[in-house]
C-alpha cells in the first residue's frame, strides 16, 4: 500500500463525528431504530452536528469522507455526481429522502449533487445489498436522508450567511415549532456560485444556482402518528458541451445549461393496532425532471409509490418485520433525436426476523419482486452476530441485491426491451471492538459478485444493451476511532480489488486504495478541524478522446472552524483543498483549488 494512504490512516476520519459516546440509533440497517453498535451490517451516521460542523455543501461533500465510498465529479459545483460504494457503480446504489427513493428512472443514480446539506437532520450510510427491505438498485448499499427534525415544544430556529470564492453565496433559514401532540418545520436556502471551467480545456466558468426548501407537519394520536413533509430542490446548471462540426471536424467548445427540479413528497401514517404490532402506510411521490435551455432534449422521472411496513415486537425480545409495495413509475426522455415515454409499474412483498439468544443475533429475510418488463424475482439476505464480551461484536452477512434496467437502457441508446436485471452477490465478515471508552475499532472483509452486467456491445449507432459482464469486487475496510476529552480523531482505510471479469480490468475511477481521516478539537469557545483523503491512481476514460487513461493519485487537505460569539451567535468558515493539489476525479474535468469560505450562523439553542 502507498506510504501516503498509511499516514493519512495514522493521521487523521470518516462516519460519525459526534464528541459524545452514545450509541447512535438507526432505522435503515433493519427498517426499524436499533442502537448502530447492534447493527449486523457496517452503518455510518452523521447526524445534525456531524452535518453542520463538516461545512460540507452538498450530501457528495458530505459522503466524501465516509470510508468504502469514492466520488467522481464532472467539474465543480453543481456537476454531475458519481458514487462508487465498495467498488460498486454509482447506479447501484439506493438514495432514500425522508424514506423515499430518489433515483431516476432515466439514468438510475440520484443527483447527490443537488442535495443541500443545510437543511439535512441525519444521514445513514449502510454499506451491502439492501435489497430484501428496500428495493431495486441497493446492490453497493443504501444512503437515507432525513430532512425531517421535530421538536415536541417550543420554537427552535436558525439564520446562515455565507461567502466564498468563485462568488460563491449561500443563505439558509428554518424553524420548528411543537405544541401538544402536533409541530411543522419548515426550511430554505439558496446557492449561487460563477463555477470555474467544466473542461481542462475550457475558458468560461460554468455557474450553478439552487434553491431548495422543505417542509412537514406531523401530529401524534392515541397509539399512532401521521406526518406529510415535501422536499424540493430546482435551479440551473451551466456545463460545457463539445461538438466536432465540418468540414475541418475540429472540437469545439459551446457553454450551455439545464434546469433541474426534484422533488419528494409523502404521507404517512403509523398505528399500533394491538399490543407489539405496529403498521406504518406511506404514500409517496418523486420528480427527477431535467430540461435542456440550449435544444429539446429533457428527461423527466415522476413515480408513485406505496409502502405498508409491519414491525412485531414479539414478548421474547425477537422482532419480525413484513409488508408490501408498489410502484408506477413514468419515464420521458428525449436525448439527440431518440426517445421514449412510458410507464412501468413493479410490486413486492418481504418479511424479516430478527432473534436474538444470549450472546446470538441471527437475521434472515426475503423478497417476492413482480416486475412489469423484467419479470419474478428473489432476494433475501441472512446475518449471523455472536458478542464475545461487552466489548467485542463479530458478524458475518450474506445478502443478494439487483437493480431494474432503466428506461434508457432498454429503449433509448443501443436499446434492448429484454434486458434483465443486473444481480449480485455479497459475503461479509467483519468485528467492532470498544477498545475502551472513546475508542473503537471496526474491520470488514468483504466480496461481491455482480452478474448480468448490462453493458453497450457495438459501435454506436449500431450498438446494443446486452447482460454479459460480469464484476468481482474482494476487499478490507477499517476504521478507527478516538474521543479523548477535546480530541476526536477517526481514520479510516479502503483497500479493494474492483475487476470486470469478463476482461480482467480494473473497474473505471475506482482505486484500489484510499484512506481518509479527521480531527477535530473542541475548546471553551471555538471549533477546529482538519480532513486529510487520500485516494490512489484510477484507471479512465479520458473525457474528450475516449481513450482508456489513468488518472493519478491525490492528496487533500481540508480546514474548518467555528466561533461563538455568544449562545446564539456563531462565525465559521473553511478552507477547502489548502494545498492546493491539481488532481482529477473524472478524467479532462477541473476541479476547485484552494477555495476559502466564511459565514455566520444565528441558532436560537
Amino acid at each position: 500500500m502507498n506510504l501516503r494512504a498509511w499516514m493519512a490512516v495514522l493521521l487523521l476520519p470518516t462516519a460519525s463525528w459526534s464528541q459524545t459516546w452514545l450509541p447512535d440509533i438507526v432505522v435503515t440497517a433493519t427498517g426499524y431504530p436499533i442502537s448502530a453498535r447492534d447493527a449486523l451490517v457496517p452503518v455510518e451516521v452523521f447526524d445534525q452536528e456531524d452535518i453542520q460542523n463538516s461545512n460540507a455543501r452538498d450530501l457528495g461533500d458530505l459522503l466524501r469522507l465516509s470510508n468504502g465510498l469514492e466520488l467522481g465529479r464532472n467539474g465543480g459545483p453543481g456537476q454531475p455526481t458519481s458514487l462508487f460504494f465498495r467498488g460498486t457503480d454509482s447506479d447501484q446504489s439506493l438514495v432514500l429522502i425522508n424514506g423515499v427513493p430518489i433515483n431516476s428512472a432515466t439514468v438510475a443514480s440520484a443527483a447527490l449533487q443537488h442535495i443541500d446539506t443545510r437543511l439535512l437532520y441525519n444521514v445513514e450510510v449502510i454499506k451491502g445489498p439492501q435489497s430484501t427491505l428496500w428495493g431495486s438498485g441497493a446492490i453497493g448499499g443504501v444512503i437515507s436522508v432525513e430532512t425531517l427534525a421535530f421538536v415536541e415544544d417550543g420554537l427552535n430556529g436558525f439564520a446562515e450567511v455565507e461567502a466564498g470564492g468563485d462568488d460563491t453565496q449561500q443563505l439558509a433559514a428554518g424553524f420548528s415549532f411543537g405544541r401538544g401532540n402536533s409541530s411543522v418545520m419548515a426550511g430554505v436556502s439558496y446557492f449561487t456560485t460563477d463555477g470555474i471551467p467544466t473542461l481542462d480545456i475550457a475558458t468560461n466558468d460554468s455557474g450553478y444556482d439552487n434553491t431548495s426548501f422543505n417542509i412537514g407537519v406531523s401530529h401524534q394520536f392515541e397509539g399512532g402518528q401521521i406526518s406529510t413533509s415535501h422536499w424540493q430542490a430546482r435551479g440551473t446548471t451551466e456545463y460545457q458541451a463539445f461538438t466536432f462540426p465540418p468540414p475541418a471536424f475540429s472540437l469545439v467548445l459551446e457553454p450551455v445549461s439545464q434546469d433541474f427540479d426534484i422533488s419528494v413528497s409523502a404521507l404517512s401514517i403509523s398505528r399500533e393496532f394491538v399490543d407489539g404490532v405496529t403498521s406504518t402506510l406511506q404514500i409517496s411521490l418523486a420528480r427527477d425532471h431535467i430540461d435542456e435551455n440550449d435544444s429539446m432534449d429533457f428527461a423527466h422521472t415522476n413515480r408513485t409509490l406505496v409502502n405498508w411496513r409491519n414491525r412485531v415486537d414479539f414478548s421474547n425480545g425477537d422482532t419480525g418485520s413484513f409488508g408490501a409495495e408498489a410502484a408506477w413509475e413514468k419515464a420521458s426522455i428525449e436525448s439527440f433525436g431518440s426517445g421514449y415515454s412510458g410507464t412501468t409499474d413493479y410490486q413486492s412483498v418481504f418479511a424479516q426476523y430478527d432473534a436474538r439468544r444470549w450472546a446470538h443475533n441471527l437475521l434472515a429475510g426475503i423478497r417476492l419482486i413482480r416486475h412489469e418488463d423484467a419479470g419474478d424475482h428473489v432476494t433475501g439476505n441472512l446475518g449471523y452476530g455472536y458478542r464475545l464480551d461487552d466489548k467485542t461484536l463479530l458478524k458475518a452477512n450474506f445478502s443478494t441485491g439487483f437493480r431494474f434496467p432503466t428506461a434508457v437502457e432498454r429503449f433509448v441508446f443501443s436499446p434492448n426491451p429484454d434486458l434483465k436485471p443486473e444481480r449480485s452477490r455479497a459475503i461479509e465478515l467483519g468485528v467492532s471492538y470498544l477498545i475502551s471508552r472513546g475508542q473503537q475499532l471496526d474491520v470488514s472483509l468483504f466480496r461481491t459478485v455482480i452478474k448480468d452486467l448490462i453493458v453497450s456491445v457495438g459501435v454506436f449507432p449500431n450498438s446494443v444493451n446486452e447482460n454479459i459482464d460480469k464484476a468481482r469486487i474482494h476487499g478490507i475496510d477499517a476504521a478507527y476511532s478516538l474521543a479523548h476529552g477535546p480530541w476526536f480523531l477517526r481514520t479510516s482505510v479502503l483497500v479493494q480489488e474492483p475487476r470486470d471479469v469478463s476482461n480482467d480490468r480494473k473497474l473505471l475511477r475506482r482505486a484500489d486504495y484510499s484512506a481518509k481521516a479527521r480531527l477535530d478539537y473542541t475548546g471553551f469557545r471555538y471549533k477546529l478541524g482538519a480532513e486529510l483523503i487520500y485516494s490512489d491512481e484510477r484507471d479512465d476514460i479520458d473525457g474528450i478522446t475516449f481513450l482508456p487513461t489513468t488518472t493519478d493519485a491525490y492528496t487533500l487537505l481540508n480546514l474548518h472552524g467555528s466561533y461563538d460569539l455568544d449562545p446564539h451567535w456563531q462565525l465559521f468558515g473553511k478552507i477547502d483543498n489548502l494545498l492546493d493539489t491539481d488532481y482529477e476525479l473524472v478524467s479532462r474535468y477541473n476541479t476547485p483549488g484552494r477555495t476559502l469560505s466564511v459565514g455566520i450562523r444565528y441558532d436560537t439553542n
